[in-house]
């Protein structure tokens, strides 16, 4: 492919599977600093800060252990729909699929934690120093935040996860007994 996208160092993952889409019925990925412009220009909208109150929510942010103590990072996320999926997934697909932002583009079902820690921990690595010189992506989290434009919180959507992935596995448990107890 030659425009394959990479973001610090690692390549975009394509998948439509179902154990990946499940992220984007319950669990939409965060947004890093250079998912803004790039979202906003596939979706033909000039105006940043339109965009960002048409299309995303302020997150109460990832949870980190920094120094001994637990830190929270802010984080941009897609907005959602009224039963909890993400703004962008339509008829069961991304329309933004190519530019999706970093915390769905780079990891799959089937990634290691291990894999998933560390790409994870260099976005939110890019995202805190974004609030630390307090740029844009800082800026209008605080903004949407202030508004009211507030996602669930990241406890509530892993819960969240994992009553989807329960409730499919015992879907998948059921068909293959037949439904018989």
């Amino acid at each position: 492919m030659a425009n394959e996208r990479t973001e610090f160092g690692f390549k975009r993952i394509v998948c439509d599977c179902s154990a990946c889409g499940r992220f984007c019925l319950v669990m939409p990925g965060n947004l890093v600093p250079s998912d803004i412009k790039r979202i906003a220009e596939r979706l033909n909208e000039p105006d940043t800060v339109r965009f960002a109150f048409d299309n995303l929510l302020a997150s109460p942010g990832a949870i980190v252990i920094a120094n001994g103590a637990y830190r929270t990072i802010p984080t941009l996320v897609p907005a959602r729909k009224p039963d909890g999926s993400c703004r962008f997934l339509k008829d069961g697909r991304c329309e933004i699929h190519a530019e999706a932002p970093y915390g769905c583009a780079y990891f799959s079902a089937e990634q290691t934690k291990e894999e998933a820690d560390t790409i994870s921990a260099r976005g939110l690595q890019e995202i805190a120093k974004a609030w630390r010189s307090g740029d844009l992506y800082a800026q209008l989290w605080v903004m949407l935040y202030r508004a009211g434009h507030v996602a669930p919180s990241p406890i509530e959507a892993r819960a969240r996860m994992r009553a989807a992935v329960a409730a499919e596995e015992g879907a998948r448990e059921d068909r293959s007994t037949g439904g018989r107890q």
